[in-house]
């Protein structure tokens, strides 16, 4: 029974990591492996005379989701949409039960291992996926951008009417396993530091190269500033090269320096690359707002604050963001979801939920660096130093989308991070 139990807790992990890029209409291949999963974990209990063991329980981590999960529940008296409010309740459900399989399954660092073998060869995939989806005309099934995926029980959605310069350019922005563009960004940037930090030369380079190269082509301006926060904090804090950083730095200022001489080339096409990287920069700063991204995702936190203003710091309940926006109307005719998981989470959970989360998040980054430095054990140094740069990472990338919610690589990042810091206290 243990080993069903840690192979189809594998095949959960490995089910989050492809998330939507497996599954019919709402239904996921991650949503079938977890109600296999309870059968199992019900049948074991049964077997154990239904006496229940608490002891996972007692990590202060998994306890502090455990009571942000219930005030949502707490929350559903008030919430303005019951039915709004019972699918975000499901939504954290699916994640906490991904934080505590990947803790129950890492008691030790041969089992942390096998998880990230695991995850690595289907992250590797969908890079894959990703690059052909942006070079060729290669396009998986499951896409915002596949006439294909109505025969899995969903409708495309054209996002290249926004937030995306390349589609202009006649670029495939990629999608991978996820259902948009900035989804698979936000994966492709909290997997970056475990190439990053690799010791292999080869992956160290490629790795990096690769994933930077996908999320250049989701036009993703959020996850590219994580990007460079990770980059930065890599250099400055793991490697402590900061003459290297410095170096850097002048390099890419004398490229955008010299991008603005080459508009005037003579040469049509020099003339078109000088524009074109020129276009992209404006875009990824926000200078330019293709469709009014910035504007939109303006409103709508504007919206949801006000709302949260009139709660005295209650929150509105889960799911009450959107539903607030639905009863004033959607912005630009299509958007209700918040478009800013913190925002969000404020918004809905009020100031409790914000600062537990804010709490757990920064009380992993800390222990994560503390660990990176003081632990003489190398996959544990390679771990912490990996999740630390992906923590960090993760809370610019995750404005990027209009919620992470039910994105599954985060749960599975808080949960492995949650191991090592574990592990950690036991060597």
């Amino acid at each position: 029974m243990k080993l069903n139990i840690n192979t189809l807790i594998l095949s959960f992990i490995a089910s989050g990591v492809m998330g939507v890029g497996v599954s019919y209409g709402n239904f996921y291949l991650f949503h079938l492996i977890l109600i296999l999963l309870c059968f199992v974990w019900f049948f074991k209990l049964k077997n154990q005379s239904y006496k229940l063991s608490f002891k996972i329980f007692t990590n202060k981590y998994i306890r502090l989701f455990i009571i942000i999960l219930s005030w949502y529940v707490l929350s559903l008296l008030w919430t303005p949409s019951l039915e709004l409010g019972l699918k975000y309740i499901f939504y954290l459900f699916c994640g906490i039960s991904m934080i505590i399989s990947i803790v129950y399954l890492s008691k030790n660092l041969f089992e942390l291992n096998n998880i990230l073998r695991v995850i690595s060869i289907f992250i590797i995939i969908e890079m894959i996926i990703a690059l052909l989806e942006s070079f060729t005309g290669f396009r998986m099934p499951i896409s915002s951008y596949s006439q294909l995926a109505t025969y899995f029980g969903k409708d495309p959605i054209n996002f290249s009417d926004f937030d995306n310069i390349y589609f202009l350019s006649k670029i495939s922005p990629p999608t991978g396993f996820h259902w948009n563009t900035n989804d698979l960004a936000v994966c492709m940037a909290i997997s970056l530091p475990f190439f990053l930090c690799s010791k292999n030369s080869l992956i160290k380079l490629c790795g990096p190269f690769l994933i930077t190269l996908i999320v250049i082509m989701t036009a993703s301006r959020a996850v590219f500033i994580g990007l460079i926060s990770i980059f930065f904090l890599y250099l400055i804090l793991i490697k402590k090269k900061i003459g290297t950083l410095f170096l850097a730095s002048i390099v890419l200022f004398i490229f955008i320096f010299g991008v603005s001489f080459l508009q005037e080339s003579e040469n049509p096409r020099i003339n078109e690359l000088a524009n074109s990287l020129e276009a992209a920069t404006l875009y990824l700063t926000g200078e330019i707002d293709l469709s009014g991204s910035l504007q939109w995702r303006r409103e709508l936190t504007e919206n949801g604050l006000l709302a949260f203003k009139k709660t005295y710091g209650l929150g509105l309940g889960a799911g009450g963001s959107v539903a607030n926006q639905e009863r004033i109307g959607p912005v630009a005719g299509r958007f209700t979801s918040m478009h800013n998981f913190w925002i969000e989470i404020l918004v809905e959970g009020g100031l409790i939920t914000a600062l537990l989360l804010s709490f757990l998040i920064t009380s992993m980054i800390y222990n994560l660096f503390i660990i990176s430095k003081r632990s003489i054990d190398g996959d544990l140094k390679y771990y912490s130093e990996s999740l630390f740069l992906s923590l960090c990472g993760f809370i610019p990338s995750a404005i990027a989308s209009s919620s992470t919610i039910y994105f599954f690589p985060m749960w599975i990042i808080f949960g492995f991070s949650i191991s090592v810091i574990c592990l950690s206290k036991k060597n």
